[in-house]
């Protein structure tokens, strides 16, 4: 097939065998033909020996120019057993066989026909190794594209992953540390952060008012505003499940009707549904599971942090953030580990001390009582038992007689943290 770039170029393949009968048969038709025209044109001297130019030698000429030596020769051959049949019936006036003559003929064809096939191996040659270079050239232009393909993948792959999952939690945490309450400014911060985070071009967090959605009620913004459907799919199935909508979930005969690519509810960890934050545009690229689930974790970790804040109780706020990692190990299987430490009051307290100045930023800690005794609970979010363990043995020096008691959040039922009381 010929390339794009070859337009207007005659390209042949070398690996294509070229039909010998069609260089025989015009070798004849060639041969027929001139010397046909040769006697209609002088009946009594058909083959000129008496004097002019011998215009029969063009057939072995041409056949050889054309197609190489052997075709030339046989032309040649054929030449000369006419001649010689002429001359035997006398077509041809001649007192014997012209033998200078038919040499030079001979001579004429075999010179042609040699010319044409060295030519014709050094230009075979030569498509040969044109050839080669145009599938080398075709292999390198794939290899480039996709080369290209996958930097521009590893680029954005880069450009939209440069923090972990961990690091945009704590990141969320210090920009929404001295902000508490649901208000607008403090949406409009929080959205400005999952835009950046999550690359939002255009995306607003819609108010709900009496359990209804308000499209007229747009608490913050990112890019230019746009007018919210009410009907649209992804934002009713966002609503009815509560969960993070996109898209590609929708059934195909739905998808011409949306307008939104994901939805995701503003949900705290309680389950009450705040707002929802409506995304009607972000590049192609980020528009993938792990994005968008990333989104949500932000979000509702965003929630929580505006609803709950850092200065209510500790338990209360202990149970809140159970609740929401709770959710997203159920949604996201998200790990989470527990530590319950327990034993003689006066240790417990001083291991709470010691502990609640090594926590790492998106951890959490609170002294609770259950049944008349006090014990520490400790919450790792994002982290397994191996790595809990590594980091107790790091940060504090828990007495032997402190009983410590280690749990992934599939573990544990949940009415045990819910049911804990002030320390």
């Amino acid at each position: 097939m010929k390339k794009p770039w070859l337009e207007g170029i005659e390209v042949v393949d070398v690996n294509t065998p070229v039909s010998a009968w069609g260089g025989w048969f015009e070798t004849f038709v060639i041969t027929a033909v001139v010397i046909a025209a040769s006697f209609i044109t002088q009946q009594a001297d058909p083959f000129r020996l008496s004097g002019g130019f011998p215009w029969a030698v063009l057939a072995p000429l041409l056949a050889g120019l054309r197609y190489g030596f052997v075709f030339g020769f046989v032309s040649a051959l054929l030449t000369l057993a006419v001649l010689g049949v002429a001359i035997d019936q006398q077509w041809q006036a001649a007192k014997s066989f012209p033998l200078p003559w038919a040499i030079g003929v001979v001579v004429v064809a075999m010179v042609a026909g040699e010319f044409r096939d060295m030519w014709g191996r050094r230009l075979h040659r030569l498509e040969g190794a044109y050839q080669y270079r145009a599938e080398r050239l075709e292999e390198f232009t794939r290899s480039y594209q996709l080369l290209r393909l996958s930097h521009d993948r590893l680029e954005q792959t880069v450009a939209n992953s440069g923090f972990s999952l961990r690091e945009g939690i704590m990141h969320l945490q210090s920009t929404l540390d001295a902000i508490d309450g649901m208000t607008e400014s403090s949406l409009q911060k929080l959205i400005e952060f999952v835009a950046e985070y999550g690359a939002l071009t255009q995306a607003c967090i819609i108010g709900i008012t009496a359990d209804r959605i308000d499209t007229s009620n747009v608490l913050a913004c990112v890019g230019e505003r746009f007018p919210i459907d009410v009907t649209d799919p992804v934002l009713r199935m966002a609503l009815d499940s509560g969960e993070l909508a996109t898209l590609n979930l929708l059934q195909e005969s739905e998808m011409d009707q949306a307008q939104l690519l994901a939805v995701v509810p503003l949900t705290d960890s309680v389950g009450e549904i705040n707002a929802v934050l409506a995304v009607r545009s972000m590049p192609f690229f980020s528009f993938h599971e792990s994005n968008l689930k990333l989104i949500a974790v932000l979000v509702a970790h965003g929630v929580d942090h505006l609803r709950f804040g850092t200065a209510r109780p500790s338990v209360r706020r202990f149970i809140a953030s159970f609740e929401r990692a709770y959710q997203d190990f159920s949604r996201f299987k998200l790990d989470t580990v527990l530590l319950r430490l327990s034993g003689n009051p006066e240790e417990v307290r001083s291991v709470h001390e010691k502990l609640r100045f090594s926590i790492r930023a998106i951890d959490f800690i609170c002294l609770a009582r259950e049944k008349d005794q006090y014990v520490v609970w400790a919450m790792l979010p994002l982290t397994d038992i191996t790595g809990a363990r590594a980091w107790a043995q790091r940060v504090a020096d828990i007495p032997a007689t402190t009983a410590q008691e280690w749990m992934s959040i599939n573990e544990i039922d949940p009415q045990r943290i819910r049911s804990l009381e002030q320390g």
